[in-house]
């Protein structure tokens, strides 16, 4: 799956379980949110850690890259470019 069009904000990469626990707070806090699988050009540069470039255990254990917006005017999800939320 592609990280979200424009208008997405990424946050972090976390293992699965902090993944649920990240998109409920953040949902809580009124954003939308999206996670993607994790991919090896998610994992270097610092997003995971300087140096990891083919980092077996993100892709291994199911990491995900979490991504957040704020929502449309009247909280309604803003419309992907596909026309869904």
């Amino acid at each position: 799956m592609p990280p979200p069009d424009a208008g997405w904000e990424r946050r972090f990469v976390a293992d699965p379980a902090r993944t649920r626990e990240a998109a409920e707070i953040y949902a809580g806090a009124g954003f939308e949110v999206r996670s993607v699988p994790a991919r090896p050009g998610d994992q270097a540069g610092g997003a995971m850690r300087d140096g990891c470039e083919t980092c077996w255990l993100a892709q291994a254990f199911g990491f995900q890259v979490i991504y957040t917006r704020q929502p449309g005017p009247g909280g309604q999800p803003v419309p992907r470019s596909g026309g869904e939320p």
